[in-house]
């Protein structure tokens, strides 16, 4: 059963706050699991309907609603590193950052998130996310299909694992139940925790969106503590965690 986080017991804990607000009250993590904001919101209203499976559509590009996803490049490369950065810096040894992203085009060219990791941390591996479909793509290129989850420790350490099997390719469609604009699988956030974080250990999403990996780490005896700007997703993803508690 999963109950909600005291002050000393603590299970889970989900506040309406940005992550750099969470990270400054929290002292020691042993793994960060999250899917930012992606930085491919369409600066022209977003239309959704009227498209044929597979078709483009200019408007179709992924903002988030309440947060328009299209800050300047070098600005979103800037915030990302930084957070990266922050996060590092209050792992627990051994501890690992899961951090799912996806290449995107801008302005012509590909850019790959690992352009942006720093210094501090080491990528070890990588899991690719096959998605079976996308709603982000453009007719010049390859359609999108996959994302993935970026696998990172400090550097210098060795990484926690358990004995348990991951798969480099992981095949299975997003949350089709959960009214968020990018849910996260279920089945993704629980394999990816049940291989890297240690029994009982402390799981932070600091961009929760509709909660999936409270949930996930919770269901395999995990405590949990994350964060959610946007009012309406916040609501959304205690809604979640209160009914798994009932």
């Amino acid at each position: 059963m999963v109950r909600q986080v005291s002050r000393t017991g603590q299970p889970w804990q989900l506040k309406q706050c940005c992550e750099s607000r969470l990270w400054k009250q929290l002292n020691s993590v042993d793994m960060v699991l999250t899917s930012p904001p992606y930085n491919i919101g369409s600066k022209s209203p977003k239309r959704i309907g009227g498209r044929r499976l597979g078709g483009y559509d200019s408007k179709s590009w992924g903002a988030i609603e309440g947060y328009s996803d299209s800050l300047p490049e070098e600005d979103y490369q800037r915030w990302q590193r930084n957070f990266l950065e922050r996060y590092a810096s209050i792992l627990t040894p051994g501890g690992v950052i899961a951090y799912n992203h996806k290449e995107r085009h801008v302005r012509g060219q590909l850019i790959q998130p690992e352009s942006w990791f720093p210094p501090t941390l080491t990528l070890f591996d990588k899991v690719v996310w096959d998605r079976r479909s996308t709603h982000n793509h453009c007719p010049s290129y390859a359609y999108q299909q996959h994302e993935y989850v970026y696998l990172l420790r400090r550097t210098g350490e060795r990484h926690h694992h358990n004995n348990v099997r991951l798969d480099s390719v992981v095949s299975i469609p997003p949350a089709s139940n959960v009214p968020h604009n990018a849910p996260m699988a279920l089945e993704l956030a629980v394999c990816i925790i049940a291989k890297f974080c240690p029994s009982g250990g402390l799981v932070v999403d600091p961009f929760a969106g509709s909660g999936t990996t409270a949930i996930a780490a919770l269901s395999l005896g995990r405590r949990f503590v994350g964060c959610e700007k946007e009012r309406k997703y916040h609501r959304m993803a205690s809604k979640r965690l209160k009914e798994e508690a009932a």
